[in-house]
């Protein structure tokens, strides 16, 4: 019997015909080493062991360390790119890569594509008119009633994680569930694949170029790229959120304007709460902003609620994550799920279920080749290697509410948050110092913490994703590292395939 993920890739084996053939031809020169070696076949159950093999390793107790013995990982894969994260950036930058021809594999630690969109319960998808994969996405949601542009740009959960799936397939992209990563495959200062552990075992893929896309900068960090974390004074970062979906919300609608009336949530849970004089201390100090929100969705009954809040927590600690989690799920049930049903028009209120992976709005920011800084933002900048532009506003929610900081700097006469210049995001901030063979794309790209906040909504994110997958498939196609991809040809190719830009001078 033949491994699946050795024979018989989830859509199929990449077809040649059509397609540039990247490992077998020249391309592996020079730049990229040797051509590497075909995939050993699997053996045939009969020969196979009924068990695992055991490895013994060593406990020092005294030092509190296992001491491991060195292991082969056996190769299961060879492509031209792996992406690590099938969130919004993960899928736009799979989907580029395959369209340029790329022999492309994504690994996915979720039983879905879309992270926070899926996983996550994130909605509405912020700042979506940039244009190429992030506008097809957004027209296949359309020919199946998903998508509703109406003040806020929502989608149906499910259907886009269908959707995903199936342009997946279209583009002829493996990829591959309850797949953790683990760790670079690092030689000298270029990274060379990715391992991963799974039900599988540990495993190896090798690539021509690797694209982090894990939101925290996973991979970069474990290949040695500088990051930040956080605020420059303290390292706090923004707070977590857990998105909760209900139903029986029918009677909170501004039926005049067609819409639930939410531009007043929060004084409504405040007052209920007074007012029924509830036990309930809401997650917000008084430098709150941008939330409560109930968002409703396309083509059902149900709605999506923004609103717990989880301070100082280090979205790259498994302990302090679980606890976040657990937290803000209480904060539900406890402490928004009350108070809700004392507001008049839902009464009738219910839990349909709480996402099952929280939002992290700020992890690791990768060292690359340019920091965006607030002052980008400020001055409007254009950058002649622009991969996309922010449509978004400076969206810092309080890091605590217990911190009288300021949680924003003092912005020139007239200038507001929401009223900030846009600006460009260069391909510079998708390559990371020192390590080669290695981009990054979405919130853990370069940028100061101000900055960070306007670029890490969930649009902005895939078109970063859909630009390191053209980066990546045509530093292949021309034997050059990425790194070295001229950026202003990249902004060509971009705009060529569609990619809407700021206006320009």
């Amino acid at each position: 019997m033949k491994r699946v993920n050795e024979s018989q890739p989830l859509h199929g084996d990449f077809p040649n015909t059509g397609r540039r053939r990247f490992i077998t031809t020249a391309v592996a020169g020079a730049v990229f080493g040797p051509a590497m070696p075909a995939l050993a076949q699997a053996a045939d159950a009969s020969d196979a062991p009924s068990h695992a093999v055991a490895r013994q390793m060593e406990v020092d107790s005294a030092a509190k360390v296992v001491a491991e013995p060195a292991r082969k990982t056996p190769v299961v894969a060879e492509v031209d790119v792996v992406v690590v994260g099938g969130g919004p950036t993960g899928v736009g930058a799979a989907l580029a890569a395959a369209s340029e021809g790329a022999k492309t594999l994504l690994v996915e630690r979720h039983a879905m594509l879309g992270g926070m969109w899926t996983a996550g319960l994130l909605n509405p998808l912020f700042d979506p008119r940039k244009g190429w994969i992030v506008d097809r996405l957004i027209d296949k949601l359309q020919q199946r009633g998903a998508w509703v542009r109406k003040g806020m740009d929502v989608f149906d959960v499910e259907v886009m994680k269908y959707v995903l799936e199936q342009m997946m397939a279209e583009a002829n992209v493996e990829f591959w569930y309850h797949c953790p990563f683990t760790e670079p495959i690092l030689q000298g200062d270029r990274v060379r694949g990715v391992i991963v552990e799974s039900k599988s075992g540990r495993e190896a893929v090798l690539a021509q170029v690797v694209i982090d896309c894990t939101g925290d900068g996973d991979v970069g960090a474990r290949a040695g790229v500088p990051f930040e974390m956080g605020r420059g004074t303290d390292g706090l970062c923004q707070p977590m959120t857990l998105m909760f979906e209900i139903s029986g919300y029918e009677g909170f609608r501004d039926v005049a304007a067609d819409r639930l009336a939410t531009h007043e949530f929060y004084r409504d849970l405040t007052k209920a709460i007074e007012k029924h004089e509830l036990p309930i201390q809401l997650p917000y100090g008084p430098q709150r902003s941008g939330t409560p929100y109930l968002i409703a969705l396309p083509g059902k009954a149900v709605a999506v609620v923004q609103a717990t809040h989880v301070y100082r927590v280090d979205a790259t600690d498994v302990r302090q994550v679980t606890r976040a989690t657990v937290e803000a799920r209480r904060q539900v049930h406890e402490a928004f799920l009350p108070a809700m049903r004392k507001i008049p028009g839902l009464e009738n209120l219910r839990l349909s279920q709480t996402a099952p992976q929280i939002g992290v709005r700020e992890g690791r920011r990768l060292e690359g080749r340019y920091r965006l800084e607030l002052e980008d933002l400020l001055q409007a900048r254009r950058f002649d290697d622009a991969v996309t532009s922010i449509g978004f506003h400076v969206d810092l929610h309080e890091l605590d509410p217990q911190d009288s900081t300021p949680k924003l700097p003092e912005f020139p006469p007239g200038v507001t948050r929401h009223t900030i210049s846009k600006c460009d995001i260069p391909y510079r901030c998708l390559v990371p110092k020192q390590v080669q063979g290695l981009l990054s794309a979405g919130r853990c790209i370069s940028g100061s913490h101000l900055a960070h906040s306007a670029y890490r909504v969930t649009g902005t994110c895939m078109a970063m994703g859909q630009a390191a997958g053209l980066a990546a498939a045509t530093a292949i196609q021309r034997n050059v590292l990425p790194a070295d991809l001229d950026g202003a040809e990249l902004h060509t190719m971009l705009q060529q395939r569609g990619v809407q830009f700021l206006p320009r001078a």
